[in-house]
């Protein structure tokens, strides 16, 4: 009875500190206060304070750069410490998948920082290598934001082959090969793709994109799929 009390008293002290540290980002998020990055919580700072329940910290961070991030779309404030945000709910939480989807997406959209959206996918694949959204988000990420269609087909071939696949990582992966220019490569996935697909739908999209294809390597390559 004791060892539960004492739990319980920990979570409750553990709570009351990530919250209230957490509050710190509130006057930012309200557009009412500008402060220095240095001024926000770091991550050994709320690991410290959390007592052990970094997911419950994890989770109260990303409500608050959740509502930082709609403040910003309702143009009452900016996102300027967004990243920060991002990178401290990561850091509790490894494992918070949705933080890096939509943290990438931020940072490489309205933050206009590539490199950085990709350093973030990157630490999400090293705590979760065979995670399929992370190495599908991946391959979006270099193929709309990077315009790298050879690194896009890598991933998207590669989130094919992961747990929870649905065939939109092959699809993908066939049109990110012919906007390289590796028009047999696309022609072998759309193949691929027909034959192994129980879906008529898609197995008409497949066979449309091969007649294009193989026009477009008749032509000798020029034009887009």
């Amino acid at each position: 009875m004791k060892a539960a009390t004492l739990r319980l008293a920990a979570f409750a002290v553990a709570l009351a500190l990530v919250y209230g540290s957490a509050r710190m980002v509130e006057p930012v998020a309200a557009g009412k206060a500008k402060v220095a990055i240095s001024y926000l919580p770091t991550s050994d700072f709320v690991k410290m304070f959390s007592l052990g329940y970094r997911e419950l910290a994890a989770d109260l961070y990303w409500f608050k750069a959740v509502q930082y991030y709609g403040g910003y779309r309702l143009s009452q404030n900016d996102i300027v410490f967004f990243s920060h945000l991002i990178d401290l709910i990561t850091d509790l939480d490894p494992h918070f998948i949705g933080a890096y989807k939509l943290g990438a997406l931020v940072i490489a959209q309205d933050l206009d920082n590539f490199p950085a959206a990709i350093g973030l996918m990157r630490k999400g694949l090293h705590h979760n290598p065979d995670d399929y959204w992370l190495t599908f988000e991946m391959g979006f990420l270099h193929y709309l934001d990077g315009r790298d269609y050879t690194t896009a087909e890598k991933y998207f071939r590669l989130a094919a082959t992961r747990p929870g696949s649905d065939g939109r990582a092959a699809r993908f992966a066939a049109e990110a090969a012919a906007r390289g220019g590796n028009i047999e490569a696309s022609i072998m996935l759309w193949k691929e793709l027909a034959a192994h697909s129980d879906n008529p739908y898609i197995r008409e999209l497949a066979e449309k994109y091969i007649r294009k294809l193989e026009q477009r390597r008749e032509r000798g390559g020029e034009g887009s799929a």
